[in-house]
C-alpha cells in the first residue's frame, strides 16, 4: 500500500509540473485523506506541499502525523520535526525552530541538515558567527562536501575573514562553478578586477548563467575589454532579456564605444523593467538630450518629475 500512494504523489508532481494544477492537487488531497495510517508516505506527502509552497497544509498535517501517531520510530519522528522547523524558518518563525532544533539537539540527534538548519536559524536573525559554529560541525562531519565548503565560505566573507574563506574555498579541491564564483566575488570586491575576471571566464567555459555572464561583462568592462563586455551583455540579454541589473551595465559598456542611441535603448529597457531609479531616469534625460532628443527627453523628465515629487511627500 505504501508504495501504492508513493506513486500517486508522484503523478501528482507530475500533473503540477506540466500546468495541470487541479489534477494534481486532487490526487495529494486524496492521498492526505485516506493515507494517514501510514506516516511514512505522509512525510514524503509533506515535503511535497512544502516544496510547492503549501506551507500551511504542510504544517498542519505534520502536526496531525506526530500527535496520532505518538510512538513514531525515532529517526522518522525526526525527519518530521526538522521539517517543521524548515517550515517556521521559511514563515520567519524563529522561536518555534528554535525551540524544535534545541529540543532535537537534547535529544542527541548530531544530523548535518540539523546542523545546517540551525545554520539557517541564526544566519537568517544576522548571528553570522554562531550560524559559522553549527556550519563548521556540518563540516566536520562531512569534510569534503562543495555546498558546504562554499556556503562556510561565503560566510567568512560575510564577516570580513577573507583568507579564511579564500582557504576554505580551496581546501574544497576543484573548480567547481560556485567556488569559482564565491572567489571572483571576493576577488571583485577587493578591486582585483583582473583576477576576477579570470575566475569568471573559467566559470563561463563550465556554465553560461545569467550570474556568470553578468560577472563576466561587469569584469570586462572595469578591465577594459569593452568588445568582449559587450559580448557578454549581448548574451546575458538574449539569455534573459529581464535581468534588470545588465541593462546599466549595457549603458556604460555602450557609451564607451561612442553608442550613445544602444546606450538610450539599454536604459528605457530598464526604466521600464525596474520602474523606480531615479538617479537612471536623470542619466537618460541627459543622454536624450545631448543627442538631440528633446521630446523624448520631456517626457522622462515629467516622469522624474512626478516620481520625485511622490518620493519627498
Amino acid at each position: 500500500m505504501t508504495k501504492q500512494w508513493l506513486y500517486v504523489i508522484d503523478e501528482a508532481i507530475k500533473r503540477i509540473e506540466n500546468d495541470e494544477l487541479e489534477l494534481g492537487l486532487q490526487a495529494l488531497k486524496k492521498v492526505q485523506k485516506h493515507g494517514k495510517d501510514l506516516p511514512e508516505v505522509m512525510l514524503y506527502l509533506a515535503e511535497v506541499w512544502y516544496r510547492f509552497g503549501h506551507l500551511d497544509e504542510a504544517e498542519s498535517l505534520i502536526r496531525d502525523i506526530l500527535q496520532k501517531h505518538r510512538e513514531l520510530e525515532t529517526s522518522l519522528k525526526q525527519e518530521y520535526q526538522m521539517l517543521l522547523a524548515e517550515i517556521a524558518l521559511d514563515g520567519n518563525d524563529f522561536d518555534t525552530a528554535q525551540s524544535i532544533l534545541y529540543d532535537l539537539k537534547e535529544a542527541g540527534e548530531e544530523s548535518i541538515r540539523l546542523d545546517l538548519l540551525l545554520t539557517d536559524l541564526y544566519s537568517m536573525q544576522g548571528l553570522d558567527e554562531v550560524a559559522i559554529k553549527y556550519l563548521e560541525m556540518a563540516r566536520q562531519k562531512d569534510p569534503g562536501n562543495k555546498e558546504i565548503l562554499t556556503a562556510l565560505g561565503n560566510m567568512y566573507f560575510q564577516i570580513g575573514k577573507d583568507e579564511e574563506a579564500m582557504q576554505i574555498l580551496e581546501d574544497a579541491g576543484g573548480q567547481s562553478v560556485d567556488l569559482l564564483l564565491s572567489k571572483a566575488r571576493v576577488l571583485a570586491q577587493n578591486g582585483d578586477f583582473e583576477q576576477a575576471y579570470h575566475l569568471y571566464r573559467q566559470a563561463s567555459a563550465h556554465e553560461q548563467s545569467a550570474e556568470v555572464l553578468y560577472g563576466c561583462a561587469m569584469m570586462a568592462f572595469h578591465t577594459g575589454h569593452i568588445e568582449e563586455a559587450a559580448g557578454y551583455v549581448g548574451n546575458l540579454l538574449a539569455l534573459d532579456e529581464e535581468y534588470v541589473a545588465a541593462y546599466p551595465l549595457a549603458a556604460d559598456i555602450y557609451l564607451s564605444m561612442g553608442k550613445t542611441e544602444k546606450s538610450i535603448d539599454a536604459l528605457e529597457q530598464y526604466v521600464e523593467l525596474s520602474g523606480f531609479d531615479l538617479d537612471q531616469i536623470r542619466r537618460l534625460v541627459a543622454l536624450l538630450t545631448q543627442a538631440g532628443r528633446y521630446e523624448d527627453a520631456k517626457t522622462y523628465q515629467k516622469l522624474l518629475d512626478q516620481w520625485s515629487t511622490e518620493e519627498t511627500e
